[in-house]
């Protein structure tokens, strides 16, 4: 009885072993593989009139190439003084790994944008700071 206990612990264990797929070094994580994604925010014109069309522009890229799938992209828009006032805007994606947004800002000020983005399993948060002046 002992030795066909044994005798199925030792299978399940060849059987056990034999499954596994991978070798450790296979499931190592390489570190060319886990490059940050890079998000380069920009608004444009530089220097924007009230109630004229401001695009906000957001060209995401990974180990130098655009980045063809990004799972989401958000706008967070609010002027300066305002804390608790931020609005939010889903990106259009214009081309390969470049979101916009187009938006008109009815007054002066100082605005801060924030692309919260998630591609490539990373997420990034880049934010700028833009002037609005009056007409």
């Amino acid at each position: 009885m002992k030795k066909a206990s044994a005798g199925l612990v030792l299978a399940g264990l060849l059987l056990l072993t034999a499954c596994q797929s991978s070798s450790m070094d296979d499931m190592a994580m390489n570190p060319n593989d886990m490059k940050m994604i890079d998000v380069d925010l920009q608004v444009n014109p530089e220097l924007p009139k009230t109630d004229e069309c401001v695009t906000l522009q957001a060209t995401i890229s990974q180990d130098g190439k655009r980045v063809k799938k990004v799972s989401d992209i958000t706008f967070e828009i609010w002027k300066e003084d305002q804390t608790s006032e931020h609005i939010k805007v889903k990106a259009a994606k214009k081309e390969a790994g470049v979101y916009v947004v187009e938006k008109k800002f009815p007054t002066a000020g100082t605005y801060n944008v924030t692309a919260h983005t998630t591609a490539s399993g990373f997420h990034a948060m880049p934010n700028k700071q833009f002037q609005i002046s009056g007409n």
